[in-house]
């Protein structure tokens, strides 16, 4: 008999529940989802914590950790840690489980399985007692909740059962389990479906149940989807698992999700033909393998299954891929799910217990194969990273050299996510020159490729053009520096790089401001390069202070030194605030050090070069008083990157309006309004004449994607959208390859480059006239009649990284990325692709930002 067969208790006592749907009076007892086994009866069971049995409601994330906590008391097995807090202040946590001997020695278990990803301290490791270490992922989005729901019957079992196969998993693993990655989401969902169950089971679809209201529960806070964000790590759920993630480096890792009802249990590996080139192919075999103990597992219940289908290993930024690049064999299950209690699919009604069982079964898999593969495990680890040095040595390019001179914001970013990750970056200790830029010590660092994430460094930096396959589950590319704006080039001696290679970065930190001259008596003044520069600017209004930007550049001495402002520089006056001094004095400090950027003091108002400091070029500026429009049919993902930009990094308060509270809603209160892609046929007649008159009278309208659609439809906006290019095709063509011919049709999350006009007041604060964007989707649209209201225009050859389908490759060229329109006194901005996508597009959602603050001062 094969070692991946499913053990015998699980099996006998699983079987002849398998395909019970007899309804949610019939109590599902332990026995269902553990099968028979003698516990430890000093630890607590599920069920007699909660009080019901899980599957009989959807637990609260409190209650989920209450229970943890009370394993960790009751059981010398079990540890539990807090690694971090949501937005909402819960408490992120994971347990650590093992036996009580390796407890005994947990730190230097750690330490010896770390040095697997050493390549330098690897080599003479002896893998025979080590144990390996396997981490349990549940519930990275809210709405999935058998994930979640699973996880305090696979801690309890681990925790107290008394049978040998566990004593085994326990002497052989080191188990993290945690509980729930997103427990805002969570606990969202779980209130939503509680308060609409019934006694009495009602499996109907249409019940009320299963349709958790706008913006859903699927993602975080700000309507982040928190499995799109491992490798950006924007969101502090997020970061602070990628933190504890490095810490201990597991071989295995699952990431347990739901999808349709309809469907029935997917496990990997994937799509053969969409697997990450940098993802070793024993990395795809060893994930194979691991997938017949999940498939003995479902066959000897009679539960149906796929893999290779459907889902791919491609984008980083995902759980079950992401370790896939650091030495481990990644797991994405989806199991179907029954969203409520119960719900009729077409393979009969699913019930929530189901579910949770087979979330249960596919977790104890992962650790079977995990004791079963454990040496092969741990070999393949070393020969990870031990391998991604050889294939490092055979490249052209020895490192990768970056940094903005002008925006330090920008730069601490992109150097928090290469920290974060385990990437080494050292700091450039001479200024040089390659790929046709500039690169100054003290604003620029280097990554050398030949370091264990090696091939990490790759799937950061590299552009892709080159593709296996046409259809992609998620984005075809996602390099860092591009989509920053951050000026990179490659490093192709090692001898030059020896010589350019400064200290190693330890820990970056945001950078600090500082006031460059005394206490003026004329105005302060400061550049619009930095990413934080916004934040400091509404600092300054929201005290109260009157502001203005130069529309033109000039030259002036401060402190004694000649200081060239570009356009875009903000002036503080000080003779006509309404404040004190000293008081204005302080105010302009604290805002230095919210932007982290210099403020220079000017001595005069006369300039020695450019426009005079009481010149009429440096246009007042006016408050931001924002709502972006909300609710059933937005674009829940937008709206919540535009809200995370205002709030969290802007500190700016953002009133999210409801679409159907708009009618009644008193607009006046705004001058800027957002609408973000998404469905508006909500609006009525009359709420399309108030949105028009609001414009009219001075509002200033910011559009994203889709919205722009809406508006060129209402007649609110004179927009030309490029028709789609129809080639020819066959009149016939074979019925099976339809899904996969129509999926290839699209561009799937790409990189396009555009030139853009660095005096508008759109593009203030960018130094250089050509900015990369990320661009999903097929929406392009013509430039205007007005030149000077066509401030970005997509380049020939436009793309420059990422999948677009053949007869789109050059559908942007020459097309407008953002159009001004005039209406009345006043404005509508139209941004065609979303600058905010994911949070992390740093390089494109400043000009955003330029539309919210410039908006007013654009003349047309």
């Amino acid at each position: 008999m094969k070692h991946w067969i499913f053990s015998a208790f699980l099996i006998l006592s699983l079987s002849g529940q398998a395909m019970d749907h007899s309804g949610h009076d019939n109590k599902r007892t332990l026995d269902y989802f553990l099968g028979t086994s003698d516990y430890d009866g000093r630890v607590p069971a599920p069920e007699e914590f909660f009080g019901f049995q899980p599957g009989e409601w959807h637990l609260q994330h409190a209650l989920l950790v209450q229970y943890m906590e009370r394993l960790a008391e009751s059981s010398a097995r079990v540890i539990i840690e807090e690694y971090g807090r949501t937005w909402e202040f819960r408490p992120l946590v994971q347990l650590i489980i093992t036996s009580e001997e390796n407890h005994a020695r947990l730190d230097q278990i750690r330490e010896e399985h770390l040095k697997l990803s050493d390549p330098s301290l690897s080599e003479d490791l002896e893998l025979a007692r080590m144990p390996a270490v396997v981490r349990l992922g549940y519930g990275v989005h809210g709405n999935e909740p058998s994930a979640h729901n699973a996880a305090p019957l696979v801690a309890y079992h681990l925790a107290a059962s008394l049978h040998e196969e566990v004593r085994q998993m326990l002497d052989d693993l080191i188990i993290i389990i945690d509980p729930s990655m997103n427990p805002d989401g969570q606990d969202r969902y779980a209130s939503w479906v509680n308060r609409h169950r019934s006694v009495s089971a009602n499996p109907d679809p249409n019940g009320r149940e299963f349709r958790d209201v706008w913006p859903g529960s699927r993602s975080n806070h700000y309507w982040f989807d928190l499995n799109r964000d491992w490798l950006a790590v924007q969101q502090p759920e997020s970061k602070a698992r990628a933190v504890v993630y490095h810490q201990w480096m597991p071989n295995v890792n699952t990431d347990h999700h739901e999808f349709g009802p309809n469907n029935t249990f997917f496990f990997q590996p994937g799509e053969p033909m969409r697997v990450n080139p940098r993802i070793p192919a024993q990395t795809d075999e060893l994930t194979r393998e691991v997938a017949m103990y999940h498939a003995a597992a479902f066959d000897a219940i009679g539960q149906r299954y796929y893999m290779q289908q459907g889902f791919d290993d491609y984008y980083m930024g995902k759980g079950s891929t992401y370790p896939d690049l650091q030495g481990a064999v990644g797991i994405l299950f989806e199991q179907a799910s029954s969203r409520g209690q119960q719900v009729e699919t077409i393979h009969g009604v699913l019930d929530f217990s189901e579910t949770i069982r087979n979330q249960v079964l596919v977790s104890f898999s992962s650790l079977r194969a995990a004791v079963n593969m454990r040496q092969t495990l741990l070999e393949h680890m070393r020969w990870f990273f031990s391998s991604a040095l050889a294939e490092a040595r055979g490249e052209s390019i020895v490192a990768y050299v970056f940094g903005d001179r002008y925006d330090q914001g920008r730069n601490y970013h992109l150097l928090d996510i290469l920290y974060t990750h385990g990437i080494e970056v050292y700091a450039l200790q001479e200024d040089m020159a390659g790929g046709g830029k500039t690169f100054q010590a003290g604003t620029s660092w280097l990554v050398p490729l030949h370091q264990p994430q090696y091939r990490l460094i790759r799937s950061v930096f590299d552009k892709v053009l080159e593709f296996n396959d046409s259809i992609f589950y998620d984005v075809s590319t996602w390099t860092k520096p591009l989509v920053f704006n951050i000026p990179y080039a490659g490093i192709f001696s090692a001898r030059q790089l020896n010589q350019l290679k400064g200290e190693r970065v330890k820990d970056p930190v945001m950078p600090t401001g500082r006031l460059q001259g005394n206490k003026s008596q004329v105005a302060y003044l400061f550049r619009w390069d930095e990413y934080y520069a916004p934040r400091a600017l509404y600092h300054l209004q929201k005290m109260g202070l009157r502001t203005h930007v130069a529309t033109q550049p000039f030259t002036t001495v401060v402190d004694g030194a000649l200081q060239a402002f570009p356009v875009g520089t903000v002036l503080v006056p000080v003779k006509t605030q309404e404040l004190a001094a000293g008081r204005l004095f302080d105010i302009i400090q604290q805002a230095g050090k919210l932007g982290g950027m210099d403020v220079y003091s000017a001595e005069s108002s006369l300039v020695t070069e450019g426009v005079h400091l009481g010149s009429g070029s440096f246009a007042a500026l006016e408050k931001p008083r924002v709502a972006m429009l909300v609710g059933r049919g937005i674009n829940s993902r937008e709206a919540g990157e535009v809200w995370h930009l205002l709030d969290t990094r802007y500190h700016m308060p953002l009133t999210k309006l409801e679409t159907d509270h708009f009618s009644s809603a008193d607009i006046s209160r705004y001058n800027t309004l957002v609408m973000v892609s998404g469905s508006y046929n909500v609006f009525t007649e009359r709420d399309r004449e108030k949105l028009d008159q609001w414009v009219r009278a001075g509002g200033r309208l910011v559009a994203v994607g889709t919205a722009n659609r809406w508006l060129a439809q209402q007649q609110l906006a004179e927009i030309d959208f490029v028709e789609l290019p129809e080639p020819e095709e066959a009149a016939m063509l074979p019925y099976a390859q339809m899904r996969d011919h129509r999926g290839a049709r699209r561009i799937s999350g790409s990189l396009f480059q555009a030139k853009i006009d660095v005096t508008h007041p759109i593009f203030y604060g960018y130094r250089r006239d050509i900015l990369t964007v990320h661009a999903g989707g097929t929406l392009a649209a013509n430039p205007g009649e007005n030149p000077f209201a066509n401030p970005m225009l997509f380049t020939e050859d436009a793309l420059v990284s990422g999948y677009a389908w053949e007869a789109y490759k050059n559908l942007r060229d020459h097309t407008a990325g953002v159009l001004i329109h005039r209406s009345g006194r006043g404005r509508i901005i139209s941004f065609m692709d979303n600058p905010n996508f994911r949070g992390y597009c740093f390089g494109s959602n400043k000009m955003f930002g330029n539309a919210i603050f410039f908006g007013p001062i654009i003349a047309l």
